[in-house]
């Protein structure tokens, strides 16, 4: 089972971290559709506490899968044959056993009011808020589990191999292409960073309140389903592609250059997934950084809403190097106060990576740096956030160009239950230094908006212009301190899968 921290962070084959965004952003899902059960008195067995453990119904399915799982080994599937109210007791059960913040649950909904236990579980969870406002569980949520293993352990992802981001989420809306999958379906039609999308399958995407058309078009639940877009470029032509939906081998690890400067080569690379086959990508463009002779780092983490913990782990250590990390932690995972006190719970940086050389360890390359810039917005959650916290528990130094990060110091250890993963935040992360609240995220250095006017890993793309003037002058950019709000708060729109931080692989 793979633990999961979403915008959270951890490492081993169970632990997640993801943040849930999808078109829950356009503001109108709620609006139109029915949401959650009714809040009267919880008439069952948890309220009159004969509700057993969790263990009692888990794998107890109202339409039990049969066969073999791929993703387990092989094995067959564990379920047998039960009910939906099993279903039901399981996801109560489990929740008040190991939900960081249980005390917080109503206990006032009532299970027969909800259609399944996926709605059920929906509402159960704290409705309470942040200092600054916000919901401080937005991260609670499920997914098919098929789906999220082919994420998590292939980085396979259905859809078209383009990723959005709104300008402005409220009619007039505005969504744009932020980058595209090589060899994907959008990217072979010539769909390119920066355009426009202004309609799907002709509804108006800009002011149409039709979610479930605008839904059914984005996000694609079949593979060789096609859908019509209207895109516009930068130069305001209007463009129709029709583009068909497959399962995309995402690249998690992209545009790995660097950039001569009066005071040394910087490297740069785009990092948007902390999965499995990340591992590999980022230790070959790390020797290649190193072979360049870079003494400073750009890294782009924008898009990368996080993942797998250990591979959180294993970049931090490889930016840092075995000096400042020997023997530290990276990750220590505080969980709610009926869980047991496990001392590996605290996880100190890898020295090593989880791919074998003749059997035997394979150490990773470090770039030992004192200081690194780091690309980041509200789409930056979990994972990607336990980089940064990580690195600043053992002094290095963290210069944030972009936005405010989503603020996710949670995880989850994903649990698997007649074909739905569920991820409900199990514990909280904190750094070398014991520091982990961040549920508002962390501030940028230089507050810079995206233009999206030329391609990721481009010198003359906005960040990546102001990371290497703040490095060389120590000022931030005029542009950046006069952006608009509408820029400022541009989000990346994508499914909760790929906002999640797991722990995968074994423990260092």
């Amino acid at each position: 089972m793979t633990q999961v921290l979403r915008e959270t962070m951890i490492f081993n084959p169970t632990t997640v971290l993801k943040h849930s965004l999808k078109l829950s952003y356009l503001g109108l899902i709620c609006a139109l559709t029915a949401c959650g059960g009714s809040q009267e008195a919880e008439s069952n067995a948890f309220n009159d506490g004969s509700l057993a453990s969790s263990s009692t119904y888990k794998d107890l399915c109202a339409l039990p899968r049969h066969g073999i799982n791929p993703y387990n080994g092989n094995l067959s599937y564990p379920d047998r044959q039960g009910s939906l109210d099993d279903e039901k007791n399981w996801v109560r059960s489990w929740v008040d056993e190991t939900y960081l913040w249980y005390r917080e649950v109503p206990n006032n909904l009532n299970p027969n009011n909800y259609a399944n236990a996926v709605d059920y579980f929906a509402d159960l969870k704290t409705s309470s808020i942040t200092p600054s406002g916000t919901t401080k569980d937005h991260f609670h949520f499920t997914e098919n589990t098929e789906e999220a293993n082919k994420q998590s352990q292939s980085g396979i992802v259905l859809g078209y191999g383009m990723a959005f981001s709104f300008i402005t989420n409220q009619p007039p809306r505005k969504l744009i292409v932020a980058y595209t999958e090589p060899n994907s379906p959008a990217a072979l039609a010539g769909i390119q960073r920066g355009m426009e999308i202004e309609s799907v399958d002709d509804v108006d995407l800009t002011n149409s309140n039709n979610v479930v058309a605008l839904n059914s078009g984005l996000f694609p639940t079949i593979a060789n389903q096609s859908h019509t877009f209207i895109f516009k470029n930068s130069n305001g032509q209007r463009i129709s592609k029709v583009l068909t939906a497959a399962n995309i081998q995402t690249t998690p690890v992209q545009n790995v250059t660097s950039f001569s400067t009066s005071t040394g080569k910087v490297g740069y690379l785009t990092f948007n997934s902390h999965n499995a086959i990340a591992e590999k990508q980022l230790i070959d463009a790390v020797d290649k950084l190193k072979n360049e002779g870079v003494s400073d780092l750009i890294l782009d983490l924008r898009y990368n809403g996080g993942g797998a913990l250990y591979i959180a782990g294993e970049l931090s250590y490889m930016i840092a190097g075995a000096a400042k990390t020997q023997g530290k932690t990276f990750f220590k995972l505080k969980y709610n106060d009926k869980t047991p006190v496990d001392p590996n719970n605290t996880w100190t940086f890898p020295q090593n990576s989880t791919i074998s050389s003749a059997f035997l360890p394979r150490p990773l390359p470090t770039l030992n740096l004192k200081q690194v810039t780091i690309l980041a917005g509200s789409g930056t959650c979990s994972a990607s956030e336990a980089i940064i916290n990580g690195l600043q528990g053992v002094d290095v130094k963290v210069n944030l160009i972009g936005g405010q990060t989503c603020g996710k110091p949670y995880g989850f250890t994903p649990q698997d239950n007649c074909g739905t993963t569920y991820y409900a935040v199990q514990f909280q992360g904190e750094n070398h230094k014991g520091f982990g609240d961040y549920a508002d995220g962390f501030a940028p250095t230089c507050k810079v908006s995206e233009d999206f006017k030329s391609p990721l890993g481009d010198q003359n793309e906005r960040l990546i212009t102001a990371a290497l003037n703040y490095r060389s002058t120590g000022q931030c950019p005029a542009y950046g301190q006069a952006m608009g709000q509408s820029q400022a708060e541009s989000k990346p729109l994508r499914p909760a899968i790929r906002e999640i931080m797991t722990l995968e692989k074994a423990k260092r």
